[in-house]
């Protein structure tokens, strides 16, 4: 991608949009990028998918320009692309770290992916961090911002370069451990936001990124402090529960925790589990009236949970995301079809993994 092709498109004029995801690499990737270009209007999604609302609201909006961060929409090309259809000319710009299932690059529409060349785990947040400063712009002072979606995502082993530079820029911000240091109570504060109020609270979050002038300014707000200690407890809760309620099926290597909780945290359950057991498949499951909500963690990475939970939802549900980290959501009434697929496809993996 050459930058002279990215300033034309975001030199666009008219009605603008960014899409963005709910976690912190998300929203850290929303606010470095409206630093720069504003008049955008900022709508969360909380998974890669264009319902009938959101694709009514497109299309009504006709935007000029559709900037898209975090979010795997290439998983929606016919509905992207009847969106493109409807807006005529329409610039779409997708800045994004999943593993691809199309490369929608054309001359209306950039398409960023570093996993098109590479199997590097790179946040979206650094991507737009590298290509602010790829373009010209002055962010260097906002390091802080794509360490915290470093933090957010995990993403410590391949992106030690942007640590550095963080700790480099701002001494004592990283420390020995990632998940207490300064950095890592931004991130637990951002991620708590969207946990204790959904979309409203990831817009919330993002408008406090966009406002902060340093670091100290997100450390310090009383919205992300306040959010941060109400869901630590409920956290701690739900953890203490888990060598009892958990089903462990030892020849998978594999646990299945079912978790009840008023919160949204079976992703942040799910990896903090991960951290602890790293030589198992952790998966997190939280049902709802009509729905049930799958996060998987695997540290070890030897099978990809990104293609295990493809094919366990196939004809029943979604799913998809890393090897190491993934989701899926299934009905109800869908569940114990697809637990039976999940120990079934695991058992069969682990199998030829012997043999």
């Amino acid at each position: 991608m050459k930058p002279a092709k990215l300033k034309s498109f975001l030199e666009t004029d008219g009605k603008k949009v960014l899409l963005y995801h709910t976690d912190t690499d998300g929203i850290c990737s929303a606010a470095l990028f409206m630093k720069f270009f504003g008049g955008y209007v900022p709508i969360p999604l909380e998974g890669p998918m264009i319902g009938d609302r959101l694709m009514k609201q497109l299309i009504e909006l006709k935007p000029s320009m559709l900037v898209i961060v975090d979010i795997p929409l290439d998983q929606e090309c016919k509905k992207l692309e009847k969106i493109q259809k409807a807006s005529k000319g329409m610039r779409t710009l997708m800045i994004d770290h999943h593993i691809p299932e199309k490369d929608m690059n054309s001359e209306r529409m950039i398409h960023i992916n570093p996993r098109f060349e590479t199997d590097l785990y790179i946040p979206a947040s650094v991507l737009v961090y590298k290509l602010l400063k790829d373009i010209g712009k002055d962010v260097k002072s906002l390091i802080w911002i794509a360490a915290t979606g470093v933090v957010g995502d995990y993403a410590y082993k391949d992106c030690k370069d942007i640590i550095e530079e963080c700790e480099k820029t701002y001494p004592g911000s990283t420390g020995k451990d990632m998940i207490s240091s300064v950095i890592g109570q931004i991130s637990e504060g951002m991620m708590s936001t969207a946990v204790l109020k959904g979309l409203e609270g990831a817009n919330k979050s993002l408008k406090i990124m966009i406002g902060a002038e340093t670091y100290e300014d997100a450390l310090t707000n009383d919205y992300f402090t306040s959010a941060r200690e109400k869901v630590d407890r409920e956290i701690k809760r739900i953890l203490a529960g888990f060598p009892k309620k958990a089903k462990e099926y030892e020849n998978l290597d594999l646990y299945i925790y079912k978790i009840d909780s008023r919160l949204s945290i079976a992703s942040t359950i799910s990896t903090k589990l991960a951290s602890k057991h790293k030589d198992k498949m952790i998966f997190v499951i939280k049902h709802s009236k009509q729905m049930v909500k799958i996060s998987a963690r695997y540290q070890k990475g030897d099978i990809s949970l990104n293609d295990l939970l493809k094919k366990a939802v196939e004809g029943i549900g979604s799913g998809g995301g890393h090897v190491k980290a993934a989701g899926a959501v299934v009905p109800r009434k869908d569940w114990k079809e697809f637990e039976r697929r999940l120990l079934r496809m695991t058992e069969e993996i682990k199998a030829t993994m012997v043999a």
